[in-house]
């Protein structure tokens, strides 16, 4: 069975965007520990079975990756990714070049996770998409979280778990200090 594993980089407040929310202006307090924490990102992905997206990350990853070059890319636009949304807008998915790697999860989100979840045997990465992961939590289906905490205080902003129905112990079962930028990965395993 598949392990979903959300991965986020956010302040010690729990912001993943800028400021006013905007997920773009997340640069500017991010980039030191995102530099920083590259090699560990770049392993993480290369290992992944499967990237699983909300609509927003969608649009953003699916603008710029295809486009790009370098082991990076090449862990982001050959890995099987999937889409789920609530936007019925949204009819169909493209990844540049790479069309055959991405496809829409439509219908019952929960079927079609749980179906997903028992497809895929290895690791289903989540980057950011914090609706995405705060619906997935609260229905049981997060098997762990990676987060980088960075050594930023904003105050307002979009909060990675936000909307969370009820209590969710956790597990530590891995760290890693990044001293240049003074950031720190924290690695958590969902209680059952």
């Amino acid at each position: 069975m598949g392990k979903i594993i959300a991965s986020v980089s956010c302040t010690l407040d729990g912001i993943y965007t800028g400021p006013q929310g905007d997920e773009n202006n997340m640069v500017s307090w991010a980039m030191p520990g995102i530099i920083d924490s590259t090699t560990d990102n770049l392993v993480m992905f290369q290992k992944a079975d499967a990237i699983l997206l909300g609509r927003v990350n969608y649009e953003g990853l699916s603008s710029y990756w295809p486009f790009q070059e370098g082991e990076f890319a090449d862990a982001m636009n050959n890995t099987t990714k999937y889409v789920a949304t609530r936007n019925r807008e949204l009819t169909e998915v493209q990844w540049g070049d790479f069309g055959d790697t991405i496809s829409l999860l439509d219908g019952d989100l929960n079927e079609r996770i749980a179906a997903l979840k028992n497809d895929i045997k290895g690791s289903i990465i989540v980057p950011g998409s914090a609706n995405l992961i705060q619906s997935l939590l609260n229905a049981g289906f997060v098997d762990e979280i990676n987060m980088i905490i960075h050594p930023v205080v904003l105050g307002s902003g979009k909060r990675y778990l936000d909307i969370i129905d009820a209590r969710n112990d956790l597990k530590l079962i891995g760290t890693q200090l990044y001293e240049m930028s003074g950031s720190m990965r924290l690695l958590y395993e969902v209680a059952r």
